[in-house]
């Protein structure tokens, strides 16, 4: 099987700054912009993008096209389109051309070494119906077109399981209009899909609305945990039984799971050893001093392998980062490549302002406590959203992309879509030579040893399996590593043991690293771990799903299976007995509310007042819909504190609208006749005033423009002063408007509507 970058091995003289710092070669030219890249066990990089041609300034950001190819770094290096594309099912098989966009698809490596993809592009949040499988081989190898998955997925994740199957979960879809994701987890297996799905998420609390490209990780039981990119952290067992006829079942959601970064969309997770894994950085801080929303250098760690895993502060990155890749070495540190530190509004989801792109990589060591980072050289091209990174075969790392963002027509300036590549060596490359290793098989089972042979002096300290890598998005969800320390061997005779638990190492193709005593890996070679079952595996018991002492209090469970967001809606609005409060929310995500909806869904339920919170936004208008626990003012200044402790800079408050019942009367403020509506028990009198065009809460959230006024809004309070007027006593109203807050317990509502309900009764 073939190695990658095996020129790498070569002697050179190292100079101390590559020692220090490691070295990037020069940039080199690929075919496109490579939003999603694979390590395939050939040793080739297959890519694709998301137009044939990036650096066109006319309308193709939605082109229905794929144009995959292949990287062979071993030829200096070579690009070759793969030898068809993806395609629908009806395409006939001899047609080579793509008609589809898998472009926002997720995608995992198979245990024989095929790549699956599921879902893809129609626009923006509208996922595609798709689910294609690329084998590798001669002439570019095939793609082929398999059975539909149940519905469009844009910005799925999918990772494989040890059983072999492949779980698919999130994306949002073409089949609403509201940009909304998919409650229904499936499972692929056997080259079909599942009849049975997976069992949703809680559908009532904030766990219930997914977020897109969820970072996925198996747990040493064989769970999934999904670490982010939500505050709360999830554990889905898909072995634990239910009642309602599907697949597996959620753990009991713990305070000791929600990372203390909180919402971080964009941030990258990885396993850098069996159950442990680091995230790192993403999302946007509140504004600062400049006004700008940065993202965060914060990173946090877990170990799954205990019985109540918490996640942990570590120590922070040297950078500020979003859209940025993390990638474990062989070593068991891990290396952080690209993103961007930058804030500037309206630029935040993705500032390329000159000096924000991080052009300096990071190493990050466990040390056993928090760890430390280290800086590394710096790339000479800016990598930021759509980036990608890869673990090669040498030991070196592959990173390219960035580009092609869903911008205003023309899509993007050319600079900024990069078909550029480049390689970075980490700084044990300069550590001497790597060791050389005789004996490795072309495959193994679970737990079965075999004995390789050290060339030379040689002395090893570390094995290393690392399974070849899958990325996109800063998400790299078929990366793990199963890192075995030795005692140095007094012989050049070792016997490796082969993973024996499957959850820790899911069958398929790895990378085999030996790391000597100097710290230097060798080329590894591509082993593949058969899905066989053998005496050898080892079983884990899975521990107590929670500690009771940090279980946060369950929600109240919807009884009846539903089919969509949609549909969870309008059940829930069903329920209730009293109006909603509107709140006017602006995502940093420029796809809008809908897709991007999970972090604010998260950050609402975090606000105290709050009792209810619809799971379907206004993607339209850019509004959120809420019940509260009682009929008060809510103090909207309280309410963006508590939000943003979960959200974070991620998503503005613009304002909330409420409807209001109680006595309207005509009363001097400030030396002139206002109305005002009395206040109760639990709530102030209440000044209202017009409404202006600046009170509404509605804004399109493509321009970033509020919504236009109506002239019925704009004489709403005139009215109601005109029918106030004949009734010196007040009247009862029900009216809907933007509340204004104007210090303690101080009180305006800009009136956009009413309703008369009664007279009052002069007493």
């Amino acid at each position: 099987m073939a190695a990658v970058g095996t020129a790498a091995a070569t002697t050179t003289k190292p100079d101390d700054d590559a020692k220090k710092f490691g070295k990037w070669e020069a940039p080199f030219s690929i075919e496109n912009v490579a939003v999603h890249a694979t390590l395939l066990h050939t040793g080739e990089i297959l890519c694709w993008s998301r137009r044939s041609n990036p650096m066109s300034t006319i309308d193709s950001m939605d082109e229905q096209k794929t144009n995959a190819f292949l990287i062979d770094l071993s030829k200096n290096p070579k690009c070759r389109y793969t030898g068809n594309q993806p395609q629908d099912l009806q395409t006939p098989k001899e047609v080579k051309e793509s008609n589809v966009s898998i472009f926002c698809s997720g995608h995992c490596l198979q245990p024989d070494g095929s790549l699956f993809v599921v879902g893809g592009h129609i626009k923006d949040a509208q996922g595609a119906r798709l689910t294609n499988v690329y084998k590798p081989g001669k002439d570019g190898g095939i793609w082929t077109a398999k059975e539909l998955p149940s519905i469009g997925r844009w910005y799925p994740s999918a990772v494989t399981l040890p059983d072999s199957s492949v779980l698919a979960i999130s994306g949002s879809s073409i089949a609403d209009d509201y940009g909304s994701i998919d409650l229904n987890p499936q499972i692929w297996r056997n080259g079909q899909w599942e009849k049975k799905f997976v069992k949703q998420p809680p559908l009532q609390g904030h766990q219930s609305v997914l977020p897109l490209y969820p970072r996925l990780h198996l747990d040493p039981f064989g769970r999934v945990f999904i670490a982010g990119p939500k505050a709360q952290s999830a554990i889905l067992d898909l072995n634990a039984p239910n009642n309602e006829g599907r697949i597996g079942d959620w753990l009991p959601l713990n305070e000791d799971l929600k990372r203390k970064a909180t919402e971080r969309e964009y941030g990258s997770s990885v396993t850098y050893d069996v159950g442990k894994i680091i995230w790192t950085g993403g999302g946007n801080d509140a504004p600062d001093e400049a006004g700008k929303k940065r993202p965060t250098n914060l990173t946090e760690i877990i170990d799954l392998n205990v019985d109540n895993p918490k996640w942990q502060p570590s120590a922070p990155m040297l950078n500020r980062r979003r859209h940025h890749n993390a990638t474990v070495l062989p070593d068991g540190t891990v290396l952080v490549t690209g993103g961007t530190s930058g804030g500037t509004v309206p630029m935040e989801f993705n500032d390329l302002s000159p000096n924000e792109p991080v052009h300096k990589a990071e190493l990050w060591t466990p040390d056993g406590g928090v760890g430390k980072w280290t800086e590394m050289a710096a790339e000479s091209s800016d990598r930021c959203y759509h980036c990608v990174a890869l673990l090669l075969p040498d030991g070196s790392v592959f990173s390219a992309g960035s580009g092609e963002g869903g911008a205003p027509n023309p899509a993007n300036p050319a600079k900024d879509n990069l078909t550029n590549a480049q390689i970075f060596k980490p700084p044990y490359f300069f550590q001497g030579n790597p060791p050389t290793i005789d004996g490795v098989p072309d495959e193994t089972k679970y737990g079965k040893p075999f004995t390789v042979t050290v060339r030379g002096s040689d002395s090893i300290k570390i094995i290393s399996w690392i399974r070849l890598g899958s990325v996109t998005h800063s998400m790299n969800s078929s990366q793990s590593v199963v890192i075995q320390k030795l005692d140095p061997p007094k012989t050049s005779a070792i016997e490796v043991k082969t993973p024996a638990n499957r959850n820790a190492a899911v069958p398929g193709y790895y990378m085999l690293f030996f790391v000597n005593t100097q710290g230097r890996p060798s080329v590894a070679k591509i082993i593949r771990i058969s899905p066989e079952q053998t005496k050898e595996e080892l079983t884990l018991q899975k521990p107590a799903p929670i500690p009771s002492t940090n279980a946060m209090k369950p929600a109240a469970r919807m009884a009846q299976v539903v089919s969509s967001i949609p549909e969870l809606d309008e059940k829930i609005i069903a329920e209730q007995d009293r109006p909603h409060v509107t709140v006017g929310l602006t995502p940093v995500c420029p796809y809008g509310l809908g897709p991007c909806w999970a972090g604010a869904f998260e950050g609402l339920h975090s606000i105290n007042d709050v009792d209810v919170v619809r799971p379907l936004p206004d993607q339209v208008n850019s509004v959120a819909f809420v019940y509260l626990k009682e009929d008060i003012l809510p103090d909207i200044d309280v309410w963006r504190d508590e939000f943003a402790r979960t959200a974070n800079g991620s998503y503005d408050i613009r304002g909330i609208e409420l409807t209001l019942s109680g006595v309207v009367t005509t009363k001097p403020v400030s030396g002139e006749d206002k109305l005002v509506m009395a206040g109760t028990a639990i709530r102030p009198d209440l000044v209202l005033a017009p409404f202006k065009a600046t009170s509404k809460i509605e804004q399109d959230h493509k321009a970033r423009a509020l919504m236009p006024v109506s002239d019925h809004d704009l004489s709403a309070y005139t009215s109601l002063f005109s029918a106030i007027a004949y009734h010196p006593a007040g009247l009862i109203v029900k009216m809907i408007g933007r509340l204004h807050k104007h210090g303690a317990n101080e009180f305006s509502l800009d009136v956009r509507s009413f309703e008369l309900v009664d007279e009052v009764t002069a007493s």
